[in-house]
């Protein structure tokens, strides 16, 4: 039998998030409280989303929850609701505004992941949220905005790209500037062995590179990945971090042959950070790499070719994109940021991969969202009540 401190350990740490149920019923409570679905009805903020290219079958069950678009005292409440179990949540002045945010929270395995929008607002956890939450470690990256404040008394900061790795059981006091970040909560019984206390809450720029590039390309994957998928995808991150933080690792797993599993992981993740560039190339790859134009292309299949796998990139990261439920950009942006020469260009190309344009695509996901609601909206709840 576990011990009680494996079996905190191994709540899957959605509680981190939607601690709702099982710690404080904190979203029970109050006017604009999230409630559990009774008798099947529809409940706030949950919903599936399909995977394949071209079908709609279910995907992953999540929670979300945004405050856009609601008064400012509404908004606060059930931000600072969603938020109360993890951090105590302010103003960043008695003057300023009051804080805001949107959430969306997917469990891989016995990980979970999110991402959170988050305007200016100041972040406490005191000593009885500590007390009281699940034993984990959150690997978070900032797409954009900042943090400035202090962990177990240590002064920590981050900008634009920063991953941190932050345990639970801290005190926290910090102020956040309108931030974007990404989040991966790991229980610490996946991470026996690794001197976290030592490591120290961020990495080296070497290590900072590859853990950013993977904690995007996870979520980029989210909304489009199998139920029966998820655990596999979460054993892989947890093998990835052993290896990026084990010290007694080889110094050359920073070359990406065995932290990336060979030459040809290691393009994949070059492309994949790059594929905003418009000069993404062979010679840029192999570059990057360090190794010549003709050992690239012997690690591609000759009938794909390395620009053929660039593009069939480009249109999945447009797919998982048109799949996000936060997703915000307009057609004509993605196409834009991943390089397309048009609009155009972007739709006929989709077309041709994925058998519809993309906005009928995009459309068709948003009716399997609505129509799996009910039926799925069930299986969630219990998922977090048991959690």
């Amino acid at each position: 039998m576990a011990s009680p401190k494996a079996a905190i350990c191994r709540v899957p740490t959605v509680v981190c998030w939607a601690n709702y149920v099982q710690a404080n019923d904190l979203l029970y409570r109050g006017p604009h409280a999230v409630r559990p679905p009774q008798n099947g009805s529809e409940g706030e903020g949950f919903g599936r989303l399909g995977e394949g290219d071209m079908t709609a079958e279910a995907g992953l069950p999540y929670f979300s929850l945004t405050t856009s678009g609601l008064p400012p005292d509404e908004a606060f409440e059930r931000w600072r609701t969603l938020l109360a179990p993890m951090y105590e949540v302010g103003p960043t002045t008695p003057s300023a505004m009051l804080p805001f945010g949107s959430n969306i929270t997917y469990q891989i395995g016995d990980l979970v992941t999110q991402r959170s929008l988050l305007s200016n607002q100041r972040l406490q956890r005191d000593r009885r949220r500590v007390e009281a939450g699940p034993d984990h470690y959150m690997v978070q990256l900032y797409r954009s905005g900042r943090f400035q404040g202090t962990v177990a008394g240590k002064p920590i900061s981050a900008s634009p790209g920063t991953v941190t790795l932050i345990g639970r059981r801290h005190l926290l006091d910090g102020m956040l500037d309108r931030a974007d970040v990404i989040g991966i909560a790991v229980p610490c019984t996946q991470l026996h062995g690794l001197p976290l206390e030592e490591h120290g809450m961020r990495f080296d720029a070497a290590r900072n590179r590859l853990m950013a590039a993977r904690i995007s390309d996870i979520y980029r994957r989210l909304p489009t990945t199998r139920p029966d998928d998820a655990p596999a995808l979460a054993d892989d991150f947890v093998a990835f971090l052993h290896r990026l933080l084990d010290p007694s690792q080889a110094s050359d797993v920073l070359e990406g042959r065995a932290l990336d599993g060979g030459l040809r992981a290691l393009a994949r993740t070059i492309i994949q950070e790059n594929l905003t560039r418009p000069d993404l190339s062979p010679a840029f790859i192999a570059g990057q790499m360090h190794v010549s134009r003709a050992t690239l292309y012997r690690l591609f299949d000759p009938a794909e070719g390395v620009m053929n796998f660039v593009q069939g990139e480009r249109l999945k990261a447009v797919r998982d994109a048109l799949a996000d439920p936060m997703e915000t950009r307009t057609l004509s942006k993605l196409a834009e940021v991943f390089a397309f020469s048009s609009v155009a260009h972007l739709s006929r190309s989709f077309r041709n991969r994925y058998g519809s344009p993309p906005q009928a695509w995009r459309g068709e996901r948003r009716v399997v969202q609505q129509t799996v609601r009910r039926a799925a909206l069930q299986q969630v709840w219990k998922w977090l009540r048991e959690t």
